[in-house]
């Protein structure tokens, strides 16, 4: 649904984009992360038709956006995260008049179906100025979906909403995935991303560092192995570092320790780790792997990236 193909952006002599290429399906959610200045925001608008490509191309719905920006802006539904709002319309005028632009049939009936959609039915004769921040980012999706668009671009739609709103939006965002809307969901908010990213492409300095399934890159690297026993931390420690092992952190619990190490073989490491704790005298309790957080990871790539 949505192809960049070696995508590059100069603004004024900076480069932006670097030759980017990546890919969104029906019914995927991809999310874009990066550093600010990585050039998230100006693919996104790229992508949607709002800025031109210095080099490469985009198509979306397989349209190109250097043939057709006004076609491909059809196709997309866009959400920032400071929508701009007609404060002085009321909501159901608002959303009927852009139902009207996109020559959407029977607007009104399509403001009221959207409102309904998002908890806002109760409030379609309002204006727009009496909206708190989480009800405007409601509208702001409400106007993105007016003409039933198949792709998505959402720019930190997520950005100051409280926890209730914030799991309310991915609820949401999951929900128009089901119905095979191609979402490319820019944010920082890297639990948001591990939670309901399908892929994700990860920028620096306007280049791709890495693209991938979520799971596949949470779970790249070096695996580590967190060990629960009973008895003297400083005792474990000797005896795994007898073993060749090196810890990284600890923490205590309940009368238990937990010593984190990385293994590069873990079918070597762990049974040497077990059998040096087991012969110190020491009671294990468990010995598992230890998921990857996204966090984890994206920092890493972006570590390896700046070395």
């Amino acid at each position: 649904m949505i192809e960049v193909r070696h995508l590059t952006r100069r603004f004024e002599g900076t480069l932006a984009l670097d030759d980017v290429s990546f890919e969104v399906h029906p019914g995927e959610i991809v999310a874009l992360l990066g550093p600010n200045g990585a050039g998230k925001t100006t693919a996104s608008r790229i992508i949607g038709g709002i800025l031109a490509p210095s080099e490469g191309d985009v198509l979306v719905d397989g349209i190109s956006v250097r043939k057709d920006a006004n076609a491909v802006r059809a196709r997309c539904g866009f959400v920032t995260d400071q929508p701009s709002l007609y404060e002085r319309m009321p909501l159901r005028a608002y959303l009927a008049f852009f139902a009207r632009l996109y020559d959407v049939a029977q607007p009104d009936i399509r403001a009221a179906e959207l409102a309904k959609l998002l908890g806002l039915d109760d409030v379609l004769g309002r204006k727009l100025a009496t909206f708190s921040r989480g009800m405007r980012q409601k509208v702001a999706i409400a106007r993105a979906l007016v003409h039933d668009p198949p792709v998505l671009l959402l720019d930190e739609p997520a950005t100051a909403l409280d926890p209730e709103m914030s799991q309310m939006l991915r609820g949401f965002i999951v929900s128009l995935r089901a119905r095979h809307r191609a979402i490319l969901l820019t944010t920082h908010d890297l639990d948001e991303a591990q939670r309901i990213a399908d892929r994700l492409v990860v920028l620096y300095k306007g280049k791709v560092l890495r693209t991938g399934a979520t799971a596949d890159i949470r779970a790249a690297g070096r695996p580590s192995y967190t060990v629960t026993f009973a008895g003297d931390p400083a005792i474990a420690r000797d005896a795994l570092a007898r073993a060749g092992i090196d810890t990284e952190s600890a923490s205590a619990r309940d009368g238990l320790t937990a010593l984190r190490f990385a293994a590069d073989d873990p079918a070597v490491v762990n049974p040497a780790a077990l059998r040096a704790l087991l012969d110190a005298g020491l009671r294990v309790v468990t010995l598992a792997a230890e998921e990857r957080s996204l966090e984890d990871a994206y920092l890493s790539i972006l570590a390896e990236a700046r070395r």
